[in-house]
């Protein structure tokens, strides 16, 4: 069983934190959240509750090959609401090379998206592949492969209500 890094009732005053700066941020003026699929769906649903200016919602899906095409990455799923001249909140579990990240902002403004803010739950102390920094972050970790609230190992964990990881698995790899 992993190991406690971010206690539940830890996320649920920071998501509420973060609510508040988003919502300061956007204003009064709509807005879309676009949240990627699969891993930030359960923090998607938290941050919503908390934010102000009755957002519509949409889902965006990437996929990352591994082998010869590692780091390629794909949409398989992208928004069903038109975004053309929206300003977005682009919602994400996990910060890590910032490479999906980046991929997502610019298919959001290859969609149309006016402006494209970003919110990580997790910002993780690895060597960034790009110059693109999220506008809100949850929480920084060390580099260690965390689970729950969202997040999973082959599918397990997800609904952990806190943010673990495996003792003995600090360096990252499970």
């Amino acid at each position: 069983k992993p190991k406690v890094l971010i206690p539940e009732e830890e996320i649920r005053r920071r998501v509420k934190e973060l609510a508040r700066e988003i919502s300061r941020e956007f204003g009064d003026s709509r807005f879309v959240v676009v949240s990627l699929l699969k891993g930030a769906f359960v923090f998607t649903a938290d941050l919503l509750r908390h934010l102000k200016g009755n957002p519509k919602v949409d889902f965006l899906r990437l996929k990352s090959y591994e082998g010869e095409r590692k780091g390629s990455l794909q949409l398989l799923y992208g928004p069903e609401l038109p975004l053309e001249g929206q300003r977005v909140l682009l919602v994400d579990d996990i910060f890590d090379t910032g490479e999906s990240l980046e991929f997502a902002v610019k298919e959001l403004l290859r969609l149309g998206a006016k402006e494209v803010k970003s919110c990580v739950l997790l910002n993780k102390e690895v060597e960034k592949r790009t110059s693109l920094r999220p506008d809100f972050v949850g929480f920084t970790v060390p580099n260690y492969f965390v689970v729950g609230y969202g997040l999973d190992l082959n599918e397990d964990y997800r609904d952990l209500p806190f943010i673990g990881y495996f003792e003995g698995e600090e360096d990252g790899q499970i």
